[in-house]
């Protein structure tokens, strides 16, 4: 098989993942005493051969058999969710049958839940922490040096105290999904935005530090919130907006867990407790439905759950998660129409843009966490479309705004959400990372921060010089 051309390409995906192991793995941290978190427990094969899949294709939302063609993975499904994965194998001749690439998958059913889309290493998160940690010792950006000034702490931060345990939550506009903010809204959803920049703030602290007190500060800020059961008590059908808000801090909380998981210090029983309340918050907020005529079901509320139960999957080490978010993210794509745009996100009148912008969001971040565990999705495909082809038409659309004009009349709100330094475009941070692009030259022009995310963006993985050469991936940009 090494003879065989297609087996020579640089690859991005590798037969072995869909085994639940791969060929290289992320570092994971070392333990430095007893306390330190387990490691993932998985062996790379040794005679698995490298496949091309550049990029891969994946239809559906039940991902069902994996096939390789000339060098595209195709992935064929059911809508079946739940039913177990059966092995198939199929061979195809490459190059004039000269040699006989061995393709497919899963031949005998699982059992109901596993998945062969599976967390490797539950410490990796959406980066390598401590190689972060060096890289900001040599920081010669602008915009890395005032991230670095700005840099605020857990400890030194008051403790969010949870809500009642039931409170419920206005739209955040006035008057529909548009419009006039609603002031109220606000104001009953700032526990929430507290915790998640408190978490935040110390993952940041504790990704250019190392101070363990940072990590500990971000469990102790949790635990009572764990306690108190927070985020767990909720109907979808009553509560939608409080649905909507659980969503978002379940998917905040666990990105900012990741980035400190494997403190070697932290009380293990205290922090696995928080993982365990996280992992079920995950799961009641993607069992929750308003109905399958619900929109929320396909927009992007629906992408934010896939990214909650992805990072929550990552950190509890459940595949079904897991899997759940890496389907949603399929899903996603399969949304996109023929010009980039989520028609749902569309809809909403002066804001299209802004909704477009906030549905890619999750869906960068799902990709990341990804990628961590040896997946490598942004190359996906559904109906011929990427997710490269909705950040398109968002920048295209950015600086012309009468692209819209085709979705709706009025004139598009592109401030302050959609400035420099915005949180609603703090993921461009990581989409530069995989695949620098020049329009957003003029947005990477002020450090990003938003609290979903983890905190700082820029911190995260912005480059440290002007030289530092962009990672590369699958080939996004078109």
């Amino acid at each position: 098989p090494t003879a065989c051309p297609i087996l020579k390409e640089k690859s991005v995906f590798t037969a072995a993942h869909v085994y639940g192991t791969a060929d290289s793995q992320p570092a994971a941290a070392k333990p430095t005493s007893s306390s330190a978190p387990a490691q993932a427990d998985f062996t790379a094969p040794k005679t698995e051969p490298e496949l091309s899949l550049n990029p891969y294709r994946m239809t559906g939302t039940s991902l069902d058999a994996l096939m390789v063609r000339g060098g595209l993975a195709t992935v064929r499904s059911r809508n079946t969710e739940g039913e177990g994965w059966r092995r198939s194998v199929r061979r195809r001749s490459a190059q004039a049958g000269n040699c006989v690439v061995l393709i497919l998958l899963l031949a005998a059913p699982v059992a109901r839940g596993e998945t062969a889309l599976v967390v490797r290493d539950p410490n990796a998160s959406f980066l390598d922490v401590q190689a972060r940690r060096k890289a900001l010792q040599s920081v010669q950006t602008q915009r890395l040096h005032e991230a670095l000034a700005n840099l605020k702490s857990c400890t030194g931060a008051p403790m969010p105290a949870p809500p009642p345990p039931w409170r419920d939550i206005p739209s955040r506009y006035k008057s529909g999904s548009h419009g006039e903010l609603n002031p109220q809204e606000h104001v009953l959803s700032e526990p929430y935005y507290n915790v998640q920049d408190v978490a935040a703030w110390g993952a940041n602290r504790y990704l250019v530090t190392g101070d363990p007190q940072e990590a500990v500060c971000v469990i102790h800020a949790l635990l009572p919130w764990a306690k108190n059961k927070a985020l767990l008590n909720y109907n979808a059908k009553d509560d939608m907006v409080v649905w909507f808000q659980f969503t978002w801090t379940v998917a905040s909380l666990s990105l900012s867990v990741s980035v400190i998981r494997a403190e070697p210090t932290l009380n293990t029983a205290e922090r696995d407790q928080v993982i365990a309340w996280l992992r079920e918050a995950a799961h009641k907020a993607v069992n929750e439905t308003r109905g399958p005529n619900s929109g929320t079901d396909r927009n992007n509320h629906f992408f934010w759950r896939g990214l909650a139960a992805t990072a929550a999957g990552v950190i509890s080490k459940d595949n079904e998660l897991f899997s759940f978010g890496l389907k949603t993210y399929a899903t996603a794509i399969g949304e996109i129409d023929s010009r980039g745009a989520f028609p749902l996100e569309m809809e909403r009148h002066e804001l299209a843009l802004h909704y477009q912008a906030f549905a890619i969001e999750p869906l960068v971040m799902i990709a990341e966490l990804a990628r961590r565990q040896g997946i490598d999705i942004y190359g996906l495909e559904e109906n011929n479309h990427a997710l490269n082809d909705a950040v398109v038409f968002l920048s295209k659309a950015m600086a012309d705004p009468t692209l819209v004009k085709k979705y709706t009349p009025e004139t598009q709100q592109t401030d302050p959400d959609l400035q420099a330094g915005s949180q609603l475009l703090a993921w461009i941070e990581f989409w530069n990372l995989r695949s620098p692009y020049p329009s957003w030259q003029g947005i990477l022009q002020k450090p990003f921060y938003t609290a979903r995310l983890g905190g700082n963006t820029t911190l995260y993985v912005a480059p440290v010089d002007e030289k530092t050469p962009q990672a590369s991936t699958s080939q996004i940009v078109k």
